[in-house]
């Protein structure tokens, strides 16, 4: 697909056909409706405007939890700022790094801003798309003022299974090791942290999604279906509240 203008669109990379390809923004999650993380929300949006109006920013690392609300709070933000910024954003699987580098020179002859999304990314710790990652973010492409790269993961150093001991190694060992690790999210200026949420705090997300569906069903009733919810799906997290509200809703038409 041949796109003449990307601006305030979503795209992702089609490696088949070697182009990008549009995706409907479907959005329906407002920034407004992600509670109990207003650090972390003030930090992205703060930074992201910087990024929009050609200002220095940093590279932003969102890590933590399944379902805390990290890729919803970069999708949340862009859909905020294109009201008023001509931004885009492009997001890139984890088996798609490989071809990041024809990504990049695709989007090189574009003079547009691009938010470049990695969604849920890690690696384990040998692993070579760990260290082409790293080069990447390290390369000449990718130093393009119009970019701007936001990474959500599971884990804080990116790193998900490690195959070493380091009760027996030497305090040099465990420094290089230590180092390694660190080595890509080193190229992060931002980490933001996405802790999971207490009884309260997930019977709050489910309270303000029901407001929003118009839900009326008696509170003490909902909260003894959400928190059985989160039980069966072993998750307390704004993703399952959302998901349980949903089904409420569904059960009512």
């Amino acid at each position: 697909m041949n796109i003449d203008n990307f601006k305030k669109k979503i795209l992702a990379w089609d490696e088949y056909e070697k182009n990008f390809y549009l995706i409907k923004n479907n959005i329906n999650v407002n920034i407004k409706d992600l509670l109990f993380i207003e650090k972390q929300k003030n930090i992205l949006l703060k930074n992201t405007i910087l990024f929009a109006e050609g200002k220095p920013c940093n590279y932003g690392l969102l890590w933590g939890a399944r379902g805390t609300g990290k890729s919803s709070l970069i999708f949340t933000i862009f859909n905020y700022l294109i009201k008023n910024y001509d931004i885009s954003l492009l997001e890139i699987k984890r088996n798609q790094i490989k071809f990041i580098n024809s990504i990049l020179r695709k989007l090189d002859d574009k003079n547009e801003k691009f938010i470049i999304f990695f969604d849920d990314f890690s690696f384990n710790a040998e692993s070579q798309d760990f260290m082409i990652f790293k080069s990447i973010l390290d390369g000449t492409l990718s130093k393009n003022p119009n970019y701007l790269y936001y990474a959500t993961s599971n884990f804080r150093s990116f790193i998900q299974n490690r195959n070493y001991n380091l009760i027996n190694s030497s305090m040099l060992e465990k420094q290089e090791i230590i180092d390694n690790e660190t080595a890509l999210s080193d190229r992060f200026g931002i980490w933001l942290g996405f802790d999971k949420f207490t009884d309260d705090q997930y019977l709050n997300v489910v309270k303000n999604y029901c407001i929003k569906h118009n839900i009326n069903e008696a509170i003490h009733i909902i909260n003894k279906k959400a928190l059985q919810w989160s039980l069966n799906r072993g998750s307390k997290s704004g993703r399952e509240a959302y998901n349980f509200v949903k089904s409420l809703y569904n059960q009512a038409m």
